[in-house]
This record gives structure tokens, sequence and C-alpha cells, in this order.
């Protein structure tokens, strides 16, 4: 471990790297399968209350500011209208392959299925279907993985020759091959002659497959 990740698992403690709130997080009892991310751990919050309710698959990746849910506070209000308590704690459960946008909110009681994409902002609750993209507030499907597939292959060149334009523009001078590591899909064919950058995005995908 080197001396700044020593330096901040000391101020930030567990949530000072994706590793260590992921380790935290497990030793509590949350089951978190393998190739979790979690790219802002500092200001991510996952509710412990209750850890043997909530399970995180496998290649789950959580950008920005991202709140997790297995409960929901708002029987304190019903106790003090009619004085009753009526629980709400509910099993969360994220599936396999799931990308959450900046600052979504996952609600208790929410099943999220495999190979989704939850948008910016959402607010998800209820059950998820599989292969499918979700957005808004509530929630809601937008359209299927397949066809969010074809909306971005058709985008693909337009958007890589926008982006060397633009860099051009810039800073004066043609982008490296390097820079486009999320374009070399229109330009290499041959998996076997990738610099390393293009070898680390093709490895990362191995991954996301063998888990």
């Amino acid at each position: 471990m080197n001396f700044k990740r020593i330096i901040k698992r000391k101020i930030l403690g567990y949530k000072a790297d994706s590793d260590s709130y992921i380790e935290y997080l497990k030793n509590l009892g949350v089951k978190i399968g393998k190739g979790v991310e979690i790219y802002r751990p500092f200001n991510t919050t996952i509710h412990i209350q209750n850890p043997h309710m909530l399970r995180i698959g496998n290649n789950v990746q959580m950008t920005g500011p991202v709140t997790i849910l297995t409960h929901d506070y708002n029987w304190s209000i019903i106790k003090s209208v009619y004085g009753e308590i009526l629980g709400n704690q509910q099993e969360t459960v994220i599936g396999d392959n799931v990308f959450i946008g900046w600052d979504a909110t996952i609600l208790g009681g929410a099943h999220i299925g495999d190979n989704v994409i939850i948008g910016a902002n959402a607010v998800v609750s209820g059950n998820v279907d599989s292969n499918s993209v979700y957005a808004g507030n509530p929630a809601r499907k937008i359209m299927s993985l397949e066809e969010f597939k074809n909306k971005r292959v058709k985008s693909q060149l337009d958007e890589a020759v926008k982006y060397v334009f633009s860099y051009e523009k810039r800073f004066g001078k043609y982008p490296e091959e390097s820079k486009l590591d999320e374009y070399f899909f229109l330009f290499k064919q041959n998996s076997h002659d990738l610099i390393p950058e293009f070898e680390r995005k093709m490895n990362l995908w191995e991954i996301m497959i063998l888990v």
C-alpha cells in the first residue's frame, strides 16, 4: 500500500476507496459479487442497518454519489398521526452487469435484473427488467439494452470524428492513438495487435464475461 493510499484511508476510513468500502460491507454481511466498482465511495451511501437484505451481483459499476436503501422511515409519519408503527424493510437486489448512473437512488425493495443501465438521477423502486435501460424519477424503462446498443453503434463514427476535431481545435494537434480507447473498435479489427490502453479495455470486457 503506497503512502498516499495510507493517508487517504486514515482520513476517509472504510470509504477511502472502492476496495475498502466493499470489504467493509462484506464484513457486515452484505452479499457482493466480483468486479464491483464504487467510483466515489466517500459520497456514496449504502444502507447497512439490514446488511442481510442487500445483494449486489457481479460487475456492478456505481459512478458518482449513489444511494442504496433497504428501508424507509416514512412509518414515523404514520406513527405521529395514528400511533402505529408500520415497519418498511425490504430486500434490495442488484443483478449482474449493472451500471448505476450519477446520483441515482435505489429504494428499499428494488429488484434490478441483469444487464441493466440506470440513468443519472434516477429513483428506482420495484422490479427492473433485465436487458433494459431505465431513467427518470420515478425510474421507467426507456428502451431495451439491444435498442440502446444499436443506437450507440449508429453514432460511434460521428462521435469519434467530433472527438478528434475537438481535440485538434483545443490542442493544435491530432490526438494520439491511445486517446481513442473508447473508439478503437472502429479501426482495430485484430485483437492481437493492440496497444496497452486498448488491451486494458479488452481485459475489462473479458473480466465482465468471466464473472
